[in-house]
């Protein structure tokens, strides 16, 4: 009688903080000089996903991901296990502040985090040239947000995001998203400098957490 084959067995929730970007690394990496400095960071469950955008605030609904940062609504259906997420802000004093949202999820499989990540690239890819209505009763009317520039290079999916709200735009959101492992992270960046300052900074990023995943573990 052959013996019974065991399930595969969910991986251990790890501290992730130590994987998010440090303000020396960050500066290195887009070039924004010394002066930079973190938020504090955040570590928990699934409960530490963000929820300002609900499932059914966006149309279309496939393409709030890539809008908007680490949704609990975007992740929903997923084993998420645990979660981290920081801040950031750099730059000189003579210009526009560079700032950046960090975040780390692990799921409880390696197969499950792969599986977001290729349906994640997918739905990007179908949202790239998309824009994406936020309804928003009572705040002024309905938020608007341009996707752009989907881009896939292994591990990393990115675009670039302009928000506009009541006529008024932001400036531009670079959004990232990768996965390593069991880990899947997602970088967020406002970087008002001009064009050609940092290649892809946001992907760029995302690598650096994803390579001290990698080397970590």
């Amino acid at each position: 009688v052959e013996p019974p084959v065991e399930a595969a067995q969910p991986t251990v929730a790890v501290p992730l903080g130590h994987f998010l970007p440090t303000a020396p690394e960050l500066s290195t990496a887009l070039g924004t000089g010394p002066t930079g400095f973190s938020g504090q960071l955040v570590q928990g469950g699934a409960d530490m996903l963000l929820r300002s955008v609900g499932a059914a605030e966006t149309s279309p609904p496939d393409c709030a991901g890539a809008a908007y940062r680490l949704q609990q609504s975007v992740y929903d259906g997923s084993p998420v296990q645990s979660v981290a997420t920081n801040s950031w802000a750099g730059g000189g004093f003579d210009g526009p502040p560079v700032t950046g949202f960090f975040g780390v999820v692990q799921m409880t499989s390696e197969s499950a985090a792969q599986d977001f990540f290729a349906a994640t690239t997918q739905r990007w890819r179908r949202c790239n040239g998309a824009t994406v209505t936020r309804h928003q009763a009572g705040f002024g009317g309905d938020e608007l947000s341009r996707i752009a520039d989907v881009t896939f290079e292994r591990r990393v999916v990115s675009a670039s995001v302009l928000h506009t709200a009541a006529g008024t735009a932001s400036p531009t959101a670079l959004r990232a998203l990768g996965v390593a492992g069991d880990c899947i992270v997602e970088v967020d960046l406002t970087d008002p400098r001009p064009a050609g300052q940092a290649a892809r900074p946001a992907a760029g990023v995302a690598e650096l957490i994803l390579n001290k995943i990698t080397t970590r573990r």
